[in-house]
């Protein structure tokens, strides 16, 4: 097995993560399951590290928690509604850059990336769009009882490890992923513009020995990438929930204790990992499959999973899935487990630097393992998870978000490529919709602003964006894409489409 001492030089990044690891971590979510009213942890210690040989891990000790879960999501955001603004109010002076004010209506404008512009090369594989525009599914093939309270019916379970232990669950999971995520779904998501779609699965659709779960969601991620394949839809394969709970947050699959850096359960993600890099990294799936993601969102603490450890492992399961995929162009990814992209950074350009090094001639000159790197950061940029963005007006919202090319992404010249995996155009705007779902013209308007100001912002410093989510049950708010297409957006209208150019002064 691959280890991190293979890197040269990286002796010094370890000293650099268990610096990191000593500092208090802010862990935002929209689906956090603990404390949803904190913004920090206390003082992290740095984690044991793995073994000379690089494959084998020290175990942590963590007591099972098994506290209620709550089916909505923090800060009242449920249904069509928004979540009122708190009276407290921000500081008059906002660390961020003033929105431009001559942005103005312009149904005509466009963003500046072609709707469909590629990366071109004579590789199929590198035949990636110039930007990445896409959508999360979520609570299809891991569930999550906020976004689809229905399936959750009539039963107690808090998590899908609690789901699949009850009564008619394997009926309940066939009948919810043959109909809640189907082929007019991705007919749909082409005609708006979207290119690229990110699917969560849990590690159990591969392997639930002992484990409650019910195996068969692979069965409809391939259907998934078939459809994607047929619209001109690229798929990213996000294992979501890894094995002994990366957060024991409800969106892993197992709420309660953190134990994935634990007995052999960093093992377990790689085996995982190496099972799906086997089959989608093929060169059977080259012109859909344009990434792997290695985890998402690790809560890191002291009761919790250690940076250095998790940084270490990243260095291995990265040269594990790489060795199992034929398509060495694909992106293999990893969350930034809220620590900031900034700490990722030296991590993240060795490893890319050192598999540049070693990358076979096969690869093409213009592909992405020769621009930046195929090694690629994950980061989830949320508004609505917390008491200081609560507290933000409309264009204090726009302005954090404008502002997220200098505080939360890199410069384009970095050899780490950066996605943002996950962000929300829902946040504390008066006027909701009315009773039978229609938006108020306020709404309508500050979410178009709002939402134009994230993309764009991440248009230009990242390589790609996906929206938190396609649906989410029967809501028709702003945390569903398909309900800001039909409600936001008008007939004709894509998401490159922009009714504010210039919102965000880039200079």
């Amino acid at each position: 097995m691959f280890g991190i001492h293979s890197f040269a030089g990286l002796a010094v990044l370890t000293l650099f993560a268990s610096t990191i690891d000593a500092l208090p971590q802010s862990f935002r979510h929209k689906r956090q399951q603990w404390d949803s009213t904190a913004t920090s942890y206390s003082t992290p210690t740095a984690g044991p590290t793995p073994t000379e040989t690089g494959t084998s891990f020290a175990s942590f000790s963590v007591e099972p928690s098994h506290s209620f879960v709550s089916r909505t999501a923090p800060y009242g955001f449920t249904a069509s509604g928004f979540a009122a603004a708190p009276t407290n109010v921000p500081s008059p002076d906002q660390p961020y850059p003033t929105a431009s004010s001559t942005a103005s209506p312009g149904l005509n404008s466009s963003s500046p990336y072609p709707l469909n512009g590629t990366n071109s090369t004579s590789s199929i594989s590198s035949q990636y769009p110039a930007k990445f525009r896409g959508v999360n599914l979520g609570s299809w093939l891991v569930l999550e009882s906020w976004m689809t309270p229905d399936v959750f019916e009539g039963t107690d379970a808090i998590d899908q490890w609690t789901f699949d232990s009850t009564d008619g669950a394997e009926a309940k999971l066939q009948q919810h992923w043959s109909t809640y995520i189907t082929e007019g779904d991705f007919k749909n998501m082409s005609s708006w513009g979207i290119n690229a779609v990110r699917i969560p699965i849990g590690y159990w659709a591969y392997n639930n020995t002992g484990t409650p779960y019910i195996t068969g969601a692979d069965a409809y991620l391939e259907k998934a990438i078939g459809w994607a394949r047929q619209y001109g839809i690229w798929v990213m394969v996000d294992c979501h929930g890894s094995p002994g709970s990366q957060n024991g947050a409800e969106h892993s699959g197992h709420t309660g204790s953190v134990a994935w850096q634990s007995d052999d359960n960093l093992q377990l993600s790689i085996a995982v990992l190496q099972t799906i890099a086997g089959k989608y990294g093929s060169m059977q799936y080259a012109d859909v499959v344009m990434g792997i993601e290695l985890v998402n969102e690790p809560k890191i603490g002291t009761d919790a999973n250690s940076l250095s450890t998790t940084q270490q492992w990243a260095a291995q399961a990265y040269q594990a899935v790489k060795s199992k995929a034929e398509n060495k162009d694909m992106y293999i990814l990893h969350h930034d487990g809220f620590t900031g992209v900034q700490s990722w950074t030296a991590v993240g350009e060795a490893i890319n630097n050192n598999a540049s090094s070693s990358s076979s001639s096969s690869s093409s000159p213009s592909s992405p393992s020769h621009q930046q790197g195929t090694f690629a950061i994950d980061i989830h940029l949320y508004q609505n998870q917390d008491a200081a963005d609560e507290a933000l007006t409309l264009p204090q919202h726009i302005n954090k978000a404008c502002a997220y090319t200098s505080t939360a992404l890199l410069p384009l010249n970095s050899t780490l490529p950066v996605f943002v995996g996950e962000f929300s155009a829902q946040i504390n705007i008066q006027n909701t919709t009315t009773a039978d779902g229609t938006w108020s013209p306020t709404l309508i308007d500050g979410t178009r602003q709002f939402f134009e100001a994230q993309i764009d912002a991440f248009e230009h410093s990242s390589r790609g964006w996906f929206i938190w989510s396609l649906k989410q049950g029967a809501d028709d708010g702003a945390w569903s894409l398909e309900s800001i297409m039909g409600s936001v957006y008008g007939t004709g209208e894509t998401v490159t489409s922009r009714k504010y150019p210039g919102i965000c002064p880039f200079g």
